[in-house]
């Protein structure tokens, strides 16, 4: 007789959303396409969504990375093709940025993160799944007021209600709508919204 396998305790990994919109011409960074130009915009998206999906791939860290799609995906259908080899792929549901991430945790998602934002790796989102154990909610704060990750045990859909959306006021709005919660702030990232940040993510990146 073989001898009898131990038996595999570990736990299953926690669901990371990467939240992306369909790379098509004026339709992604329009803010950063206000400054640069639709191209470059257009351009500069498809590389942040690229080094997003290599630092957050599967065998990254604790956590088992999937795509939440915003937009047509016909009209990109070659990258989404590219993206559904790689990562389980999602449509985001209609409606503002609130309601499509409430969705994500309602369907089973812990942690969800943003294309944008370059300092992300995946020890930042096994720091946000670790302080989970100790919090209701885990943000992850960006300079300019708003958050690049949340986590959470369990949706509460709350916090995304009433919040002034791409302002600086997202973050602490956040916290008032969660202060019944125990909430753990991460270190502070920064995004890529205009020509300043751009440059400074080309600076850092060497090119």
């Amino acid at each position: 007789m073989g001898a009898e396998q131990a038996p595999n305790y570990r736990k299953p990994m926690k669901r990371l959303a990467i939240f992306a919109r369909v790379p098509v011409l004026g339709q992604v960074k329009t803010r950063l396409a206000a400054t640069v130009g639709e191209p470059a915009a257009l351009a500069a998206y498809r590389d942040l969504v690229a080094l997003t999906l290599t630092r957050l791939r599967p065998g990254m860290g604790a956590f088992a990375p999937e795509i939440w799609v915003a937009g047509d995906s016909a009209e990109a259908a070659d990258e989404v093709a590219g993206w559904k080899r790689r990562f389980p792929v999602f449509a985001q549901p209609s409606g503002d940025l609130g309601t499509r991430m409430a969705a994500a945790f309602e369907a089973g998602v812990a942690v969800l993160v943003g294309c944008d934002i370059p300092p992300v790796s995946a020890l930042y989102v096994d720091r946000a799944l670790a302080a989970l154990d100790d919090a209701d909610l885990v943000l992850g704060p960006t300079e300019d007021g708003g958050y690049c990750l949340i986590a959470m045990n369990e949706p509460h859909p709350e916090v995304f209600a009433g919040i002034p959306w791409s302002t600086n006021e997202v973050l602490a709005a956040t916290r008032c709508a969660a202060a019944h919660l125990r909430v753990t702030l991460l270190e502070r990232l920064w995004d890529v919204d205009d020509a300043a940040g751009l440059a400074r993510w080309r600076e850092m990146d060497g090119r």
